[in-house]
């Protein structure tokens, strides 16, 4: 469930001063969200903060669809101090058995 599509490419987003766009061909928001989130991460840019990606079809199949910008530096310190608190929480926490009835719990 790649990133299957970003316009325009980030670089000339940059020097024209507008957003991206990127398209994930997850299964569904919440994956979209962190596969753009995640691509967005590794080239210093930032995805808007909305909570239900635009789903579409394209001549990439259905899409889930991000808007990404660069932020100002700050911005940019901000959201990776933010990300440092989220996974050192995840690190924190306890690991529990599934309560399910699988084949792990109990």
């Amino acid at each position: 469930m790649p990133i299957v599509h970003v316009h325009p490419d980030p670089e000339q987003a940059h020097r024209m001063g507008v957003p991206l766009f990127v398209d994930s061909s997850a299964e569904d928001n919440i994956q979209a969200i962190r596969e753009i989130d995640r691509w967005c991460r590794e080239r210093g840019l930032a995805r808007a903060q909305e909570l239900h990606l635009r789903t579409l079809r394209t001549e990439h199949g259905l899409v889930r669809r991000g808007i990404c910008y660069r932020p100002p530096p700050a911005e940019y310190e901000q959201r990776e101090l933010e990300w440092a608190e989220v996974l050192r929480r995840r690190e924190s926490m306890p690991e529990t058995l599934p309560t399910d009835g699988g084949p792990e719990s109990g």
